[in-house]
């Protein structure tokens, strides 16, 4: 057998493939789908800022309402936020899930700001979860709001949660700011176990026969792995923090290319489920036929083949690809 382990943030995994957060990690039955098909390790789907708030609002009407009609009762209130509902229902799935499977489970959560977060994160880390996927989505409309600005509300959030618990804690980031390496190495700085690439941003369409603005599903597309790809093979070597593709994964073949560009792990979503759970063993029995054709024993051989790193001018390699490419085009 083709020996495909390796390390995401610390975390031991059979194979190099994840699910991440989709309705195929939502259940109890459809994880242990995955792991029976191969999956290393899943992504449960994201637990947003908003619920946080909202049952936060909730919960202090409660307790105002007591305090009109019991005040001498103020001191045995809780202080902080009581996790009911559905952020309850959120820990409850966590400990369902890891008493049932062998394989890494990894809690996600989503927001733009420091919000309930780091309470939370502590929650999630006693709740059982192996790790933490932060998704900060933060892109404001406004022409005020520099891009230090937002950068540092990505900085803090990641500083802030990353500082609240012991558990593995990856960063899942859009590719737009404008030094992205820079961002990087920033995250990787303050103790960033893992780097998600990317956020697929929504892009809502305008009907034309409702006049309404119509959101998309940001499911990804097979082919789309030109971007993350790139980030990939410029940043392998270069920080600590483990790297995890994600979007555009469909075949084997773009698992690999994410592998020889320096991923740790890869990231499937939109291809399970086209294809469904099953397709894991696909995808790995692909990835070992490519691997025995070019005698590779273990994944570690060729990660990371065709990263920047390997390249002595990668600056002057990437201008020469460029313009390799605009004179293609031409012809």
């Amino acid at each position: 057998m083709m020996d495909l382990t390796t390390k995401y943030m610390g975390l031991s995994l059979k194979n190099p493939l994840i699910a991440s957060a989709s309705p195929l990690t939502s259940t109890v039955k459809s994880i242990q789908r995955l792991e029976k098909a191969g999956i290393a390790a899943v992504v449960l789907p994201s637990l947003f800022e908003e619920q946080i708030r909202r049952e936060q609002e909730e919960e202090e009407q409660i307790a105002l309402s007591r305090n009109d009609l019991f005040p001498e009762a103020t001191s045995f209130l809780p202080s902080g936020l009581t996790l009911e509902r559905g952020s309850q229902a959120y820990l409850d799935t966590i400990h369902k899930v890891k008493s049932v499977v062998d394989i890494p489970v990894i809690a996600s959560l989503n927001g733009c700001s420091e919000g309930g977060w780091v309470d939370y994160a502590r929650q999630i880390e006693q709740a059982g979860a192996d790790a933490l996927e932060l998704h900060v989505y933060y892109n404001p409309p406004s022409l005020d709001i520099t891009g230090r600005e937002v950068e540092d509300v990505y900085l803090d959030v990641a500083r802030r949660v990353k500082n609240s618990v012991t558990i593995p804690v990856a960063l899942k980031v859009d590719p737009f700011f404008s030094a992205f390496g820079n961002m990087a190495r920033q995250f990787d700085e303050i103790g960033v176990d893992g780097l998600v690439m990317f956020n697929r941003m929504l892009q809502p369409d305008f009907n034309l026969t409702s006049m309404l603005v119509e959101p998309s599903w940001p499911i990804s597309k097979a082919g789309e792995i030109g971007i993350p790809l790139r980030w990939i093979s410029v940043l392998h070597g270069k920080i600590n923090a483990s790297l995890a593709a994600t979007s555009g994964a469909y075949d084997h073949e773009d698992v690999i290319k994410y592998l020889l560009a320096g991923a740790d792990t890869v990231m499937l979503a939109s291809a399970l489920i086209r294809n469904g759970a099953d397709y894991v063993s696909v995808l790995l029995k692909g990835v070992e036929v490519w691997l025995k054709q070019r005698e590779f024993t273990d994944l570690n051989e060729m990660r990371g083949m065709m990263s920047q790193r390997s390249v002595a001018n990668p600056e002057a390699f990437e201008r020469a690809n460029y313009i390799r490419t605009v004179d293609g085009a031409k012809k």
